[in-house]
């Protein structure tokens, strides 16, 4: 009798170890967080509060030492998709094309929405069907035409990983009002009326 009391004892003690070892694993499994570097200050664009990523620095392939930075921001409900050329005299005009070459194969072209600059900025309105386009594909090559060149930016893995995550985080992101927004203070800071 005292042997099928304990029996039944280590059975109840270890099922309920396994359970709770069960638990704190499915638990962890799903509490999956990103670092999405999402960042809104009290700025304004076009008298609209807006968030952006934090830029991925791309290389440019066919010119030696030039970069480009690609971000991505959100204005309203609207997600924006930002390359800047970070070279000398790079001017884009208004309607201009950047063409975003999938491993697939596929070919998507974009029109600038930025005004005639000569800073190398490119700018376009993703429309549902585009940020799902860049959501479910990776990119293998993007090319921007200015007046005076070409620019070829490859995309490496981990920049689609991170592109991705990005339009993720952004799709989730609620753009606050600009009194809601924070400025964090510096520690090192001193502190005010001092």
């Amino acid at each position: 009798m005292k042997s099928y009391i304990f029996f039944i004892l280590f059975f109840l003690i270890g099922k309920n170890f396994v359970t709770a070892q069960e638990t704190s694993v499915s638990d962890s499994l799903s509490v999956v967080s990103f670092d999405c570097g999402i960042a809104q200050t009290k700025q304004k664009l076009s008298k609209k509060e807006f968030a952006s990523t934090t830029p991925l620095h791309l290389r440019v392939n066919n010119s030696n030492y030039v970069y480009a930075t690609l971000q991505l921001g959100k204005r309203k409900n609207k997600v924006f998709l930002y390359i800047q050329i970070l070279d000398k005299n790079v001017c884009l005009k208004k309607d201009k094309i950047l063409d975003v070459f999938f491993k697939t194969g596929e070919v998507v072209t974009y029109k600038n929405r930025f005004a005639l600059n000569c800073d190398g900025f490119f700018a376009k309105q993703l429309t549902k069907k585009e940020f799902q386009k860049l959501r479910l594909n990776d990119i293998d090559m993007i090319k921007l035409y200015t007046y005076d060149k070409n620019y070829e930016l490859y995309v490496t893995e981990v920049q689609n990983i991170d592109i991705d995550n990005q339009l993720d985080c952004l799709s989730a992101y609620k753009i606050k009002k600009t009194d809601e927004v924070k400025i964090k203070k510096n520690k090192n800071e001193p502190a005010s009326g001092t």
